[in-house]
């Protein structure tokens, strides 16, 4: 319990991070945050600071739309980004939900080839569901041009690296044209493990 910290100590940093992020593309988000109190190991909560920052950039950048394309989409002018925690188990589940754009599966099958990351006749072959997992490849992004925020084939796989460094699980669904969430499935602590033993004829095995 003393190791145990509450997710709003990296959530607090989000606030200003969205502001001028949305601001300098000229996007209208709303971020909406829920679950603060939800507790971690502080190990985890501080391994979290980057990654959750990668995801919020992508989100911003590539997921949220100016005003007049939401417009000429039929949404509202202004963007949500969800951030929300919650406890499950021996758990942290954090979700990161946008109603953007979406993942587009062919300008993503279209960049990996590009890029020399699958072959053709194999990303050919994927679902939309699939191809929307290669964006966790190195190297990848669908980027045009580099910038400070994107383009240098630095990010999601970034974060797959990092969660699972701490023993956690990363998943993603997109909906092209509606949004994309992503799930973070992460250890309540990296300091206690839960260990069964057994016995069989008065005899532990090795391990």
């Amino acid at each position: 319990q003393v190791r145990m910290l509450p997710v709003g100590t990296v959530f607090q940093r989000f606030s200003r991070l969205v502001r001028d992020i949305s601001k300098k593309l000229g996007k209208e988000v709303n971020l909406v945050i829920e679950g603060e109190d939800t507790e971690a190991d502080k190990n985890v909560i501080e391994s979290l600071a980057d990654p959750l920052i990668h995801i919020l950039r992508n989100s911003l950048d590539h997921g949220l739309e100016t005003p007049e394309q939401r417009r000429a989409a039929g949404k509202a002018p202004q963007g949500t980004l969800r951030v929300a925690a919650h406890q499950e188990g021996d758990r942290v589940i954090l979700d990161i939900t946008d109603d953007g754009a979406g993942i587009d599966a062919d300008k993503v099958r279209r960049k990996a080839v590009e890029r020399g990351l699958i072959p053709a006749d194999r990303a050919a072959t994927l679902s939309d569901a699939e191809a929307h997992q290669l964006v966790f490849l190195p190297g990848f992004s669908t980027a045009e041009t580099i910038s400070d925020l994107s383009g240098r084939g630095v990010g999601m796989d970034v974060v797959r690296t990092a969660v699972e460094r701490i023993n956690g699980h990363v998943a993603l669904r997109s909906e092209f044209g509606r949004g994309t969430h992503l799930t973070l499935s992460l250890p309540l602590s990296m300091a206690v493990t839960n260990v069964m033993i057994i016995e069989a004829g008065e005899r532990q095995p090795q391990r």
